[in-house]
């Protein structure tokens, strides 16, 4: 009979580890330069300085700023999803949405775990980019397209919980009214900074409301 052989961790796993702490690192410093100075503005030579790396070193993990960009959506698209199947009840959603109001209005970068929009101002700037960018376009239309899909499954399993029979148009029609109030609050945060928070949070209650089929 064989001895079993002790399964020994892979040799490259610190080295993995290494390099996805190091992409992490650039990823978070593109992030607050794009935001701070702009798409085309923030060069990668503010970003490798933000970093702390050489720039030798940053075109080792991306090749020019096109894909830096490519990677944050990709980024937010695993934490858009992740956060959606773990939407919080009618009430939560209202004060989350209300508390991202007031810090969109701040000017200030939401943590970027459960945020659609982390910065209003990069959300504008990959936007404006993507009208200019075919390659880009698409891949917003298809982390669209799954972020939508996420929320209907979402929606979906909720009135299958609550005894209610499922209607896939009336859900997709609330799916679309939830990305139409986040991304509206999120430029609305820009355009009328000073709304009162007990207006805002009421008008959220109401469209939360119809979104939740409550």
């Amino acid at each position: 009979m064989t001895p079993k052989t002790a399964v020994a961790a892979p040799a490259d796993a610190p080295a993995a580890a290494h390099a996805e702490a190091q992409r992490r690192r650039i990823l978070d410093a593109a992030q607050k330069c794009f935001i701070t100075r702009g798409f085309h503005a923030g060069s990668i030579g503010d970003i490798a300085a933000e970093a702390e790396i050489s720039q030798g070193l940053m075109y080792r993990y991306f090749a020019n700023k096109r894909a830096l960009i490519l990677a944050l959506i990709e980024r937010q698209l695993r934490h858009d999803q992740a956060s959606i199947s773990e939407m919080p009840v009618a009430s939560d959603l209202i004060d989350g949405l209300l508390e991202c109001y007031q810090q969109w209005a701040r000017g200030e970068v939401l943590p970027i775990h459960g945020n659609a929009i982390a910065s209003v101002a990069l959300y504008a700037e990959i936007n404006a980019e993507a009208h200019r960018d075919p390659m880009l376009a698409e891949v917003l239309r298809t982390h669209d397209k799954q972020t939508s899909a996420a929320i209907h499954a979402w929606l979906r399993q909720r009135d299958v919980n609550l005894g209610r029979g499922v209607d896939e148009e009336r859900i997709a029609s609330r799916t679309l009214l939830l990305r139409l109030l986040v991304e509206g609050l999120a430029m609305r945060a820009v355009r009328d900074p000073d709304l009162p928070p007990d207006r805002v949070r009421a008008l959220l209650a109401d469209a939360i409301g119809r979104v939740m089929a409550d």
